[in-house]
């Protein structure tokens, strides 16, 4: 099943690529948690891929909260003429729906999630860098 869907989509990589990232933004997600687990609670450790892994999700969710912003940025700037002229680029029944409101709307809620996207990547190297100190001190008391 999936591969078919796959395959039926085809040229359609905007979507695949966007499936992908926020399938990264979750698995970054769930990952910052485990850590967040292991900052709160020392005696329950983390596995060992676990803060490769975070590096790599946070990097491609950087990426993509990058992509949100300059896109939201983009959609917020975009003056009455600009809108007007793709509109016209579209198919007639779809040339009333977008209208400046809308695209705004989305622009705003694409700067919004991108920034908080930013914050969550920031917050989880900040919590990886005090875990990987807690654990060097950990070694060192050891020795």
């Amino acid at each position: 099943m999936g591969l078919s869907t796959v395959l039926f989509i085809g040229a359609n990589t905007v979507l695949l690529l966007s499936f992908m990232s926020w399938g990264a933004c979750f698995i970054h997600s769930v990952l910052s948690l485990y850590l967040q687990r292991s900052l709160l609670m020392p005696d329950m450790p983390l596995k060992e891929n676990t803060p490769g892994g975070i590096r790599i999700m946070g990097t491609i969710v950087m990426a993509f909260a990058l992509v949100m912003l300059f896109g939201g940025l983009a959609c917020v700037a975009a003056t009455p003429e600009m809108i007007a002229e793709a509109a016209k680029e579209m198919p007639t029944d779809q040339q009333t729906i977008i209208q400046g409101p809308i695209i705004k709307t989305i622009g705003v809620i694409c700067l919004l999630t991108g920034i908080l996207l930013i914050l969550n990547a920031t917050l989880s190297f900040r919590f990886l860098r005090q875990w990987q100190q807690n654990k060097e001190g950990r070694d060192q008391d050891q020795h």
